[in-house]
């Protein structure tokens, strides 16, 4: 396991009128190399999840291990190290840009790695590369960038440090269609050719269909489902009654199949309905 909780529980305001349990008792092993989603309605606990992979915020109670090392064991310098293999990128991470140019954004976390210059520029540019930004823009203040260009510069100085767990909390929240999209498809391209671990925060049920391989389902600040997406979304009556819900296409299919048409019913991405209506237009299933 590359990151693993053991009865986690983070309290807000401890000792005030205001306290409020955000995670109580959490226990989940994440595998190395997963895709995994993050769903859950507001208030459900996932921001405060991912928080505590790179030691962001302290339990209240229970454990967090990421690569085998307990994450707030004494050795400060330790904890350090271990954080450099999480990389979190926040909701909106364009506003937490300040650099006075976007190879320097880029640079910032490679550099208090205490890498050589050589060593940051193959970083930049290996990033810059993944995020899809062109290196014309190197050299340019990050404000001067459009919205969607500035979030792959953010998400490019995350991925620029190499982290073994990259960790992304809405990463395509108010992108029009098509910059979603190609933001999560770059996503997609870095998991499957760095191998590295990615997990994924969303509210789109359908990018995390299309995206992960399993799920996590947060509710109530409890870990409701930890599973495979097929497993999750059978569940489809238990994640409503949560407030959560199932892809579109999926309910299509369910819907088809009820009528007794010969279709699966496990259908979560439009390109998994294409080919299973050209199967059965080729079993003679569908005419």
């Amino acid at each position: 396991m590359i990151i693993t909780t053991e009865n986690l529980t983070y309290k807000y305001g401890v000792g005030t009128p205001f306290e409020k349990t955000a995670l109580n008792n959490v226990s989940i092993g994440i595998e190395d190399g997963d895709y995994v989603g993050i769903i859950g309605h507001t208030g459900s606990g996932k921001s405060t999840l991912i928080s505590h992979f790179n030691a962001i915020l302290k339990p209240t109670s229970g454990r967090v291990y990421v690569d085998g090392e307990d994450l707030w064991q004494e050795n400060k310098l330790k904890r350090i190290q271990t954080r450099f293999k999480v990389g979190l990128v926040f909701q909106y991470p364009e506003y937490q840009l300040f650099e006075d140019t976007v190879y320097n954004d880029i640079a910032f976390g490679p550099k208090n790695m205490g890498l050589s210059d050589k060593d940051i520029e193959q970083r930049v540019m290996m990033a810059t590369e993944f995020v899809g930004l062109d290196k014309k823009y190197l050299e340019k203040s990050p404000f001067d960038l459009s919205g969607g260009q500035k979030r792959r510069v953010a998400i490019a100085g995350v991925m620029a440090m190499s982290p073994k767990v990259l960790v992304l909390d809405e990463p395509a929240a108010g992108l029009d269609p098509r910059g979603r999209d190609e933001i999560l498809a770059r996503i997609r391209e870095y998991h499957q050719e760095t191998k590295s671990t990615v997990l994924l925060v969303s509210h789109s049920m359908e990018d995390i269909a299309k995206n992960a391989n399993s799920i996590i389902v947060m509710n109530r600040a409890e870990c409701m489902m930890h599973a495979s997406v097929k497993e999750v979304f059978e569940k489809a009556e238990e994640l409503e009654k949560i407030g959560l819900d199932i892809p579109q296409i999926t309910k299509v299919f369910i819907s088809l199949n009820k009528l007794g048409y010969k279709v699966s019913p496990d259908i979560y991405t439009v390109e998994d309905a294409r080919d299973e209506i050209m199967r059965c237009i080729k079993d003679g299933d569908v005419k």
